[in-house]
């Protein structure tokens, strides 16, 4: 069988066996989109023959290894676009950085010129359960945490379950409805079954606005933070999700809206069906697998493709990083209630990563810098971020 210069290559760099001349020509190779595809079957290979023998690829080789496959241009060059790297390069450079596959439980790609470790210091906050509080229409509060009972009264002939964390309303169009507002705080996440039967589940620090039944023309809740929906299908009354800039406009699909106050886009994103965003006079129609953004300053919608699975893997369980640190940083601080603040001046690099959210912020944070592009000092829940 006729083994390919690529190979050949590959398997003397792991083995340490490489000439200078043959690592420069290595180097070269990876960097080239020809040999993606090989590239991913060798390390598919090399990670199944670990996870059968529990190996690690020796910590140098895979320092290097990592740095080549993640290098992207030199300091000065400018930020290079943002790309999702697929799931199996990225459980492959966890088993680089990490030494072992069976301590891969994150994983992480930063577009990035080096690789250093240094630690994060000092202990870091631990995840909270979910929790959340409903307001009712008289204006009294419902601590969800604190309630045990399954029933609760949140009206007159209108019933509510509540099952773990999630409430479900019943149907009841003949009464007079009074408007429920559920919020999140951060670090919890929430479902609710509306009484149409719409299943909504809310993301830390968000609120959803709704009415107790649905009574007119068109069903409408108003939202903040981010909710992910299923929308019950009913042709004679549209589903309606306001913001405070934005509409949804639905009739029975599968989507997302993020619209936290502090970030500059109001973002929806399509897994089924069809919605249309409205912003200001401007309305787009949006298909399956695209994301629109609305600029809160600019108000236009912007439509394009992109993975919409990583933007509802939160409801997953999961963090799925693509962008600068700043806003990576915003969405950790939802999550696990702390507080950054900035020192120098911060990479504008684009860093895409997956973990999970039971991983301790720590190891978040301690991965994060393995990049050799960004630090942090940890003081209980003020948390410095600098060069």
């Amino acid at each position: 069988m006729t083994v390919s210069r690529f190979r050949y290559l590959f398997n003397r760099y792991y083995s340490r066996q490489c000439s200078p001349e043959e690592q420069q020509e290595f180097m070269h190779l990876m960097e080239q989109p020809a040999y993606d595809e090989e590239l991913k079957h060798l390390l598919d290979e090399l990670l199944l023959q670990a996870d059968e023998e529990t190996g690690a690829m020796p910590d140098d080789t895979a320092a290097n290894m990592l740095r080549h496959i993640m290098q992207t241009g030199t300091a000065a060059a400018p930020p290079a676009p943002v790309r999702t790297m697929p799931v199996w390069q990225r459980i492959a450079v966890a088993a680089c950085v990490l030494g072992a596959i069976a301590v891969a439980g994150y994983k992480i790609y930063v577009k990035s010129t080096a690789v250093n470790i240094p630690v994060a210091s000092n202990h870091a906050p631990s995840l909270k359960d979910d929790r959340a509080r409903l307001v009712r229409g008289d204006g009294s509060v419902i601590d969800l945490e604190q309630q045990k009972d399954t029933a609760m009264d949140v009206q007159s002939g209108v019933s509510v379950n509540r099952q773990g964390n999630t409430l479900s309303y019943a149907s009841n169009t003949t009464v007079t409805p009074t408007i429920n507002t559920l919020y999140t705080n951060k670090g919890g996440t929430y479902q609710v079954i509306l009484p149409d039967g719409t299943k909504a589940w809310l993301n830390a620090a968000s609120s959803i606005r709704f009415p107790t039944a649905f009574t007119d023309s068109t069903r409408e809740v108003s939202i903040q933070g981010e909710v992910y929906f299923e929308i019950a299908q009913q042709a004679s009354q549209p589903f309606i999700v306001k913001t405070n800039t934005v509409k949804i406009a639905v009739l029975g699909t599968h989507f997302n809206v993020m619209a936290y106050e502090e970030e500059q886009n109001i973002c929806t994103s399509l897994l089924e069906g069809a919605v249309n965003v409205i912003s200001g006079n401007t309305v787009r129609l949006m298909k399956p697998g695209q994301q629109a953004l609305v600029n809160r300053e600019h108000k236009g919608i912007s439509i394009s493709n992109a993975d919409v699975d990583a933007a509802v893997a939160w409801k997953e369980g999961r963090f799925e990083f693509n962008g600068n640190i700043k806003s990576i940083m915003r969405e950790l601080a939802r999550w696990y209630d702390v507080q950054f603040i900035y020192e120098g001046e911060l990479t504008n690099k684009a860093f895409a990563a997956t973990f999970s959210r039971q991983d301790s912020l720590k190891d978040i944070l301690h991965t994060l810098e393995l990049t050799g592009s960004i630090h942090f000092n940890i003081d209980d829940k003020t948390i410095t971020v600098s060069p």
